[in-house]
């Protein structure tokens, strides 16, 4: 079973300052639809409750809504829920106002990358803190291989490391991801900005999506929503994305499965498929996700999107290629080609 969808649950309002402030003053709290069950993983034994919308959640479980089961159509096609009537459409129709492209980025090494001796710190030191707090563990999350999951398995995966048991630390999820949104968003946005940079091409290709008026902007990634957004708007990026921001977050989703990162990474493209579609009913969507790891690839694979994939983390192009190989996936460097981005997307 997975784990509860905890932002949507009881995502606090927190204390913060400057432009932090304003972005979770103004982030809105959309559904998200029901996961699939790929593996069976320890969840947190707690009873029923009612979320901030009133809604009956159960542990294990995301949030139930009512949107329709969305069937897992070719990659890059727009996708139609389960026992509605195909439709023939010409190129002409496709290229009408009904169908949106959405296309959700990863963050850390596709959008931004980690620099200096202070290199991606006030994340790192939320991560610390909550460990520190919670279990009384001084470490950091660099003693496990972390690249491409979501936080929440990452503070799984170190508390392991360290002896604690994945019931255990699965228990404390909320309390220690409570704990990591106070600390990175009661930095000021410069502290937010220190050792992480835009990499190059991506202001550019963003504000060419934008302006084209038929691409939807979103995250997803395995930051906690706040911190997500709190290094767009630190770094002068959230202004490019949907108004209101929205996608899929690691605290959107947590199945526990440490061994396979990436089908917890296809629930959040999911998740962020439902509230694009909440947000725009009757447009066709045409979905890709932008990620700089195998698991990105994989995730978009299987939740039915067309993945691009971008060599500018820590994986070589080499590897790229080398993971789901002959299945429709974009291979590009970075996004310093607009021109070559937006062909890739449809949208030239």
């Amino acid at each position: 079973q997975a784990y509860p969808s905890r932002s949507a649950l009881h995502r606090p309002r927190l204390a913060i300052t400057g432009r932090l402030s304003r972005l979770a003053a103004s982030t809105t709290h959309m559904p998200v639809v029901a996961a699939s069950h790929h593996t069976a993983a320890p969840v947190r034994p707690s009873p029923h409750r009612r979320s901030s919308h009133g809604a009956r959640v159960r542990a294990g479980h995301l949030r139930h809504t009512s949107f329709p089961r969305i069937s897992a159509a070719a990659p890059g096609n727009a996708v139609r829920a389960h026992g509605a009537a195909p439709r023939r459409r010409s190129v002409a129709a496709m290229a009408s106002t009904d169908v949106l492209t959405l296309i959700s980025f990863d963050v850390d090494g596709t959008l931004i990358h980690s620099v200096g001796e202070s290199a991606n710190k006030l994340h790192k030191r939320a991560f610390a803190h909550a460990m520190k707090e919670v279990f009384g563990i001084d470490t950091t999350i660099d003693v496990v291989k972390h690249h491409g999951s979501t936080d929440p398995l990452i503070l799984v995966t170190v508390l392991e490391h360290h002896g604690v048991s994945k019931e255990e630390a699965m228990a404390k999820l909320p309390e220690m991801e409570a704990l990591m949104n106070t600390n990175f968003t009661s930095a000021t946005p410069e502290e937010a900005a220190r050792g992480i940079e835009i990499l190059p091409g991506v202001k550019d290709t963003l504000a060419a999506l934008r302006s084209s008026g038929r691409a939807s902007l979103c995250l997803v990634t395995g930051n906690l929503e706040p911190i997500g957004w709190g290094k767009m708007s630190a770094l002068g990026l959230l202004d490019l994305f949907d108004k209101p921001p929205f996608g899929g977050f690691g605290s959107d989703f947590c199945s526990g499965n440490t061994k396979e990162s990436w089908r917890d990474r296809a629930e959040l493209v999911r998740v962020a498929e439902a509230k694009c579609r909440a947000a725009h009913p009757g447009k066709e969507l045409r979905r890709f996700h932008v990620g700089d790891t195998p698991m990105d690839v994989l995730a978009a694979l299987d939740a039915g999107a067309t993945p691009i994939a971008v060599d500018t983390g820590v994986f070589k192009m080499e590897e790229l290629e080398a993971c789901a190989p002959g299945r429709g996936t974009v291979h590009l460097n970075g996004m310093v080609d607009t021109a070559a981005f937006l062909k890739a997307v449809g949208l030239a």
